[in-house]
């Protein structure tokens, strides 16, 4: 008897929003692989009243739409529909896959890990985002079959750009994301450090150019939307940090590094950026196994670091990074795993 795969799609309010891009990619990978959307046709619209209405109706005639003993795969966090989506989908006898994009328990505290390990164990494969976070899961009571990601896809048509060593031996490091102080206070502080060959290029929405120093490192170069901002990164490395220290990644946001695959990894991979990163995130393990970047414990290691990068080691990364790069852009990463489960 055939399968049928599913997914059901909603309303995205923000094109610039890696969240939006890593969800909509996801899909995008879901159907090329045998997976139909049975929801309302994928929107973009950034009113809030309207996104509601748009993804609640969705919703509704998807759940309406499953057939029984289908294959549904759900990306998490869906808010409160997600309860309902597998409520009617073990009704049906469906089996549920679940993609990971944010541990809701961890990250921002909205629900306890408990319940959130419960709603888990609902499905019948879990795609973790890499092994510390799968054994994180576990630990917690996880028993239903799961799947390493590794790394998110990031989709596009974006030629990989070539980086040239820079011939005055001055790295410029890009970092993306949100730059406002609650999320990321490191970025303020970054003048502090003894930075005689490398700064900043930061891109993203939040930056508050008040509390730059006059003897500033850093660089503001905008916002733009997760399809163009590829074309728009200029430097060197990108930067994977969180928190509000640079001494580490500190905080809830910078904690969660320990487990999550942040989206702008990708980004800068994408972008033929090697990365700079934590060595105690997640993430490192797979920068380092491909010689791909970095890893640092500080940012105040940065000054020694780069100082050893010469232009054959750094076009050895460049050159993993584009190869790695041309996976995320073909959705290699979670093609693999549905190639594992179906």
């Amino acid at each position: 008897m055939k399968t049928n795969y599913c997914y059901i799609t909603k309303n995205y309010q923000s094109p610039r929003s890696a969240a939006s891009k890593a969800k909509i990619d996801c899909e995008d990978i879901l159907k090329q692989n045998s997976f139909k959307n049975i929801g309302l046709p994928r929107t973009i619209i950034p009113n809030s009243i309207t996104s509601f209405i748009l993804t609640l109706t969705g919703t509704i005639i998807g759940i309406v739409r499953i057939k029984k003993n289908s294959t549904i795969c759900i990306q998490y966090p869906l808010k409160k529909y997600y309860h309902f989506i597998v409520i009617i989908a073990k009704l049906k006898k469906c089996k549920i896959i679940t993609i990971i994009h944010d541990l809701r328990s961890s990250r921002k505290r909205k629900i306890s890990i408990k319940d959130e390990i419960s709603l888990f164990n609902k499905n019948n494969l879990i795609i973790s985002h890499n092994h510390k976070m799968t054994k994180w899961l576990c630990n917690n009571g996880l028993k239903t079959q799961i799947i390493n990601l590794e790394i998110f896809d990031y989709l596009g048509s974006n030629k990989q750009i070539v980086r040239k060593y820079p011939s005055n031996k001055v790295f410029e490091i890009v970092y993306a994301g949100v730059l406002a102080q609650s999320k990321n206070g490191f970025i303020y502080d970054l003048s502090a450090l003894d930075s005689s060959n490398f700064c900043f290029n930061l891109y993203g929405v939040g930056f508050d150019k008040n509390r730059l120093k006059p003897s500033s490192n850093l660089n503001y170069k905008g916002s733009f939307t997760a399809d163009k901002i590829i074309d728009e990164l200029k430097g060197h490395f990108g930067l994977v940090w969180d928190g509000d220290s640079y001494n580490e990644c500190s905080g809830n946001f910078g904690n969660y590094l320990k487990i999550n695959n942040p989206h702008k990894t990708s980004l800068y991979l994408r972008a033929g950026l090697p990365v700079i990163i934590w060595d105690k995130a997640a993430l490192s393990d797979f920068i380092i196994k491909h010689n791909i970047g970095i890893a640092v414990s500080s940012l105040k290691e940065l000054k020694e670091k780069l100082a050893d990068i010469n232009s054959e080691k750094y076009y050895e990364m460049q050159k993993n990074s584009i190869i790695i790069g041309e996976k995320l852009k073909n959705g290699f990463y979670l093609k693999k795993v549905i190639k594992q489960f179906i």
